[in-house]
């Protein structure tokens, strides 16, 4: 802890000073921090709405996120503009009480390797420093306040040690970090090679554009704004689809207790926020 304090003062030092950065120990930092409020964020809930395109037909799904024994739930309450019906309501409860009688029951080894589970969906970033090149394009304001911009260019020979690391290789970008809390402020990465998605037969093309934004919800604290993704996948390797979705995070706040709460209805756990005083 005194070693990552010492680094900070010497990113805040050469901030005050006007100097460059030394970029090795400013992307670390700002993945050390990215990484320390991501795990912070487990304890908040949040709106998310997710818009994305069939045709030229939008569809929007907002949800309520909520923390729920150590990983997120997701709570569908509206789509495309208009609130669930009444069935519709009546499955997303039994979803959720069945989710959270699970969660209830599990044991501890089992509740371990779900949340492990979840967060080795983030663990590439772990890879992020040895997969890149990295150059100070300049600085910019992002929301009024002062941030360096870093370019992440295809390191050579870059050998991922995390199991989601090797993505790494089919992407370059830049990174917006926040000079007073050494933060991303944004982010933006662009496909060079096809990427696998998942299980499926399907791969993001080259050209797909990935955009980031955070924002600040306390003191030093930065959680999800946004996430857009555009481009091209072809599904079972035959079928070509644009790919054109974005995510919206907001009404960030924080939950004293990690279990879930009834949002349509009857009584929350203590000092849990209700769905009233959440919106």
């Amino acid at each position: 802890m005194r070693c990552i304090g010492f680094l900070l003062s010497l990113l805040c030092a050469a901030a005050a000073l006007g100097a460059q950065p030394d970029l090795a120990i400013l992307v670390r930092q700002s993945i050390a921090n990215q990484d320390r409020d991501w795990r912070e964020g487990i304890h908040w809930r949040y709106t998310q709405a997710d818009t994305n395109y069939s045709g030229d037909v939008k569809h929007i799904e907002v949800s309520e996120v909520i923390p729920l024994f150590g990983t997120p739930y997701e709570r569908l309450i509206a789509k495309d503009g208009h609130a669930l019906s009444p069935d519709e309501e009546k499955r997303e409860e039994h979803k959720y009480q069945k989710a959270l009688d699970q969660r209830q029951k599990e044991s501890a080894a089992e509740r371990a390797a779900r949340v492990k589970k979840y967060q080795n969906e983030r663990s590439f970033l772990k890879d992020l420093p040895n997969a890149y090149d990295f150059a100070l394009l300049g600085e910019e304001a992002v929301d009024g306040r002062p941030a360096w911009i870093v370019g992440m260019t295809r390191r050579a020979g870059f050998t991922p040690a995390t199991s989601r690391g090797s993505m790494l290789k089919h992407l370059e970008g830049k990174l917006w970090i926040d000079k007073q809390d050494v933060q991303w402020a944004k982010a933006e990465a662009h496909v060079i090679d096809p990427i696998g998605i998942g299980w499926i037969l399907a791969r993001v093309g080259p050209g797909a554009e990935i955009h980031l934004s955070l924002t600040r919800v306390a003191e030093g604290l930065w959680m999800p704004a946004s996430v857009e993704v555009t481009g091209g996948v072809k599904v079972l390797m035959v079928h070509r689809k644009k790919l054109d979705e974005q995510v919206a995070f907001s009404e960030y706040v924080r939950s004293e207790k990690d279990t879930g709460v009834h949002v349509s209805g009857g009584h929350a756990p203590a000092n849990v926020p209700t769905k009233g005083s959440f919106r």
